[in-house]
């Protein structure tokens, strides 16, 4: 088995998603709402399903606003497989500075760290970073540590900065607390943190190249990254870069906005990269759905290998309860092992099958999916073409990173890849119209199955 980092719950991420519940919202909400649970739990099972585990930077889960929200004893429930390992530990692993997830929450309290969790406006967050990199003292706080405890100088660092107001402070202590205790009591492993392997990220996607940014102010700030004069102790630092692009993006202009925009998303592509890389993990980029031209979804299956799962599965696996999700997981588990341990595709397409059997359809809130009588129209228009075609699909986020020459390829980790490229309402004939009440969610495998750790998708 091998853990999925998913930049789905890069932090800052995670605050974007749920301060976009609330019209007007300048925060994330505390409280998640019911269908948000149920996709950000669906998200989290699929990750398991892929993987077997779920790897988290630290950032992503003491500064993650859906971790937040979440209580590591709940998520026990309702994300362990008990079928397979017991179920008595969360398959969660979080990297640490020397494995001790407290110190490093003490860590970036004490050296100016900006907080994306907090249900507070931008410009409060940025005010708690100052405070706190004004009281920043390394030395003093590894001494305070062993008399405080990381839960109780947690509290009086930021009783310090004034920014907070006490019942905020405490409830944002108490969720800290919660998932502290989850590691000290085993609930969660933590391993190590291990430098990012930038040298593999770079070779698998170089930075853009001055012909991609078009303004001289994002050709500065491209030219400024790859000299290193963002580097800190030799790696590149993101909060250094965003800082200069944070001018760019406030400007109003289009142009250095765009340029803001595409050196950011290239960056963060390779700061995931580097650190799936480094920790040995499957690298899963997040997804949301974009058009694509029949002639360019016709050919997927023919180039790489698919699973077919029914349409919205992720929102499915959310809308199970704990004890739903036990019985699928135990009916599942022969297939999960196989296909966690011998990478056999057909297993994962059990899983896929056992799951359009055991759910219906979620009510649709959206309207990116096609009705059923266009995909018998679209079928019968093209009986006799040997590949799984596409009616009115989509393409995901990852298409615009990677580029159309590489469609639906992901990079890998030290252990190889395996990425969803929801490509929607897919179908392979009529006489696969009546499964999953009609419509699929492709699931394209990138053409690494066969390789040992080390091998990387391109």
């Amino acid at each position: 088995m091998t853990a999925v980092l998913s930049t789905e719950w890069d932090s800052v991420r995670q605050r974007a998603r749920l301060s976009a519940q609330a019209a007007g919202a300048a925060a994330p909400v505390e409280r998640l709402p019911e269908v948000m649970r149920a996709e950000v739990l669906g998200r989290l099972r699929w990750e398991v399903i892929q993987g077997g585990s779920l790897f988290l930077t630290y950032p992503q889960l003491l500064d993650g606003a859906v971790f937040a929200a979440l209580r590591p004893a709940a998520l026990l429930d309702e994300l362990a497989i008990r079928a397979i390992g017991g179920g008595a530990v969360l398959p969660v692993r979080v990297n640490s500075r020397n494995a001790d997830l407290g110190g490093q929450l003490i860590a970036m309290l004490s050296t100016g760290f900006l907080f994306s969790s907090l249900p507070l406006p931008d410009d409060q967050c940025l005010r708690l970073q100052r405070e706190l990199a004004d009281r920043a003292d390394a030395e003093a706080a590894a001494g305070a540590l062993a008399a405080e405890g990381p839960v109780g100088m947690a509290d009086r660092l930021l009783a310090e900065t004034g920014v907070l107001e006490a019942p905020l402070r405490r409830r944002t202590v108490a969720r800290w607390r919660e998932w502290l205790e989850a590691a000290e009591n085993g609930l969660l492993e933590v391993s190590p943190l291990t430098p990012a392997d930038y040298t593999t990220a770079y070779a698998l996607r170089p930075p853009p190249s001055p012909e991609d940014v078009t303004g001289d102010e994002g050709r500065a700030v491209l030219t400024a990254w790859t000299s290193g004069q963002f580097d800190v102790d030799g790696m590149p630092s993101r909060s250094r870069l965003y800082e200069h692009l944070a001018p760019l993006l406030r400007s109003g202009d289009p142009v250095a906005q765009a340029d803001a925009r595409t050196l950011r998303d290239s960056f963060d592509e390779t700061y995931y990269r580097a650190i799936a890389a480094s920790e040995g993990c499957l690298l899963g980029l997040s997804s949301p759905r974009r058009a694509v031209r029949r002639r360019a979804a016709a050919p997927l299956a023919e180039r790489t290998p698919v699973v077919m799962y029914p349409t919205r599965f992720e929102l499915r696996l959310g809308l199970m309860s704990s004890a739903e999700w036990q019985r699928y997981t135990d009916d599942a588990a022969e297939a999960l092992t196989r296909w966690w341990h011998r990478r056999d595709l057909e297993a994962l397409q059990e899983v896929g099958d056992l799951l359009g059997r055991r759910t219906k359809e979620p009510p649709s809130g959206g309207t990116d999916e096609v009705p059923v009588t266009r995909l018998q129209r679209f079928v019968q228009s093209t009986r006799g073409i040997p590949a799984q075609m596409a009616a009115g699909g989509s393409m995901s986020w990852a298409t615009s990173l990677l580029g159309p020459e590489t469609l639906g390829v992901f990079a890998a980790g030290a252990g190889g890849v395996l990425a969803p490229v929801v490509v929607a309402a897919v179908t392979a004939g009529a006489n696969r119209l009546t499964d999953f009440r009609g419509r699929y969610d492709v699931i394209e495998i990138p053409g690494v199955l066969g390789e040992g750790p080390g091998g990387h998708g391109r």
